[in-house]
């Protein structure tokens, strides 16, 4: 995706000036909008530094910091998703990040290991990490099931926001990653994971492999005894934020598997009645349960001679918490909107997620937020879009999953050999 000059100004509507002074303020570029942005916008008003100008570049980001307006390129960017850092364009605009002064390591090491480049320097740290392995559900409602052979669905029991792809790639992921979690790593691009025994990661061979058309076949079956043909039509233009409200506020459907920050969408409109419960999303018969985990890193990015203090903003906005420290970052967490490296949750619903984000036993990153090239994630392209197209084809259509399964296959692997991964 391209964009010109003036399509990137038109892409970052939303700023916000924090701190005051006749410097050229530091510019951050993030992704989000509504109450998100609201509160990351009084996160920076506390930044000690020097002034701050955010930009809400949304879907747009990536484009942004590819593109050859270097005058809206931002210092810093908090990206959501993991293979932008290895895009070779914003790979090299990207400084890597310098050891902490106190010594301290920014993350755990699984973590600091997604960020690491070929010559072992952090390009970025967490500002969110997030556990995309769970089922939510009401309390009483739904039995759990002890692995994937045994999970059943009555039909309209199940809510999916299938107008948002990285939902159902949320969905494979799982799959795929409880069931063959040594193919997964071998989807990543080259430069994002280790070089497999057999193959290099990123080839397409991958993506054509045995183990790739079960996982779809698995989930197509899933879907298809899930949904009836206008359940699902209306799953296609239903968001998530809306999946989430189905189970808890119009108790329409009984779960959805849904990332950990579904919690404040569901203590803001769930009535006071039901009582909200999650189990992880379910292993493989003597697997182990799978973690498929997300989150958005802070980078800055090289964009001219003046040094604006990009590195330190970044370490001022993924410091860890200080104990009895209260402000607007530690706010906003202990409010349960997200999970961060070395904070405890006061949440209990997260405290269970927060301990295996930290352990990371079978986790792997999302992978449609690795992806670069022609699979790249995106609504209405890419694996979000081979996906969508088989959910619709088992539910709407009736498709046989298998069959299903065999085209969503093939279509991977001619994504993968069409652009560079």
């Amino acid at each position: 995706m391209s964009l010109s000059r003036r399509a990137l100004l038109a892409a970052i509507p939303a700023v916000t000036l924090a701190g005051c002074g006749a410097d050229r303020p530091l510019r951050v570029a993030v992704v989000w909008s509504g109450d998100e942005l609201r509160r990351f916008l009084d996160v920076v008003k506390e930044y000690p530094n020097g002034p701050v100008k955010v930009y809400s570049a949304g879907d747009n980001i990536g484009a942004l910091l590819r593109g050859p307006a270097t005058e809206v390129i931002p210092d810093v960017a908090v990206i959501p998703r993991l293979g932008l850092l290895f895009d070779p364009v914003i790979r090299r605009r990207i400084t890597p990040l310098e050891p902490r002064q106190d010594g301290e390591p920014r993350s755990p090491k699984f973590w600091r290991q997604l960020v690491m480049s070929e010559d072992g320097r952090e390009l970025g740290a967490w500002f969110k990490i997030a556990h995309k392995s769970l089922v939510w559900h009401r309390e009483g409602e739904v039995a759990r099931p002890d692995n994937l052979g045994q999970w059943e669905f009555e039909k309209g029991a199940l809510s999916i926001g299938a107008a948002d792809g990285w939902v159902l790639s949320d969905w494979f992921e799982n799959v795929l990653l409880a069931s063959a979690p040594e193919v997964y790593a071998g989807l990543f691009p080259p430069g994002q994971a280790a070089v497999t025994p057999d193959r290099p990661a990123g080839d397409p061979w991958w993506w054509g492999s045995p183990q790739i058309e079960h996982a779809l076949t698995v989930l197509g079956s899933f879907w298809k005894s899930a949904f009836e043909p206008e359940q699902a039509r209306r799953a296609l233009t239903m968001q998530f934020q809306d999946s989430i409200l189905d189970v808890f506020a119009y108790g329409t459907a009984k779960m959805v598997a849904a990332p950990d920050f579904a919690l404040p969408v569901i203590k803001r409109f769930k009535p006071g009645h039901v009582v909200p419960q999650h189990f992880p999303f379910p292993r493989q018969a003597g697997g182990q349960l799978p973690l498929v985990v997300g989150g958005d890193v802070a980078v800055a990015l090289r964009t001219g001679p003046e040094d604006v203090g990009a590195e330190d903003f970044v370490d001022w906005l993924t410091r860890p918490p200080e104990a009895g420290k209260s402000d607007a970052l530690t706010d906003w967490i202990k409010d349960g909107d997200f999970l961060r490296p070395y904070a405890t949750p006061t949440e209990p619903l997260l405290a269970d997620p927060a301990a295996r984000l930290d352990a990371a036993v079978n986790a792997h990153y999302d992978l449609s937020d690795r992806l670069i090239g022609a699979l790249e994630g995106g609504d209405g392209r890419g694996l979000w879009r081979i996906l969508t197209e088989l959910f619709s084809d088992v539910t709407v259509t009736g498709v046989d999953p298998a069959t299903a399964a065999g085209t969503a296959k093939d279509k991977l692997v001619r994504g993968s050999k069409e652009g560079a991964l």
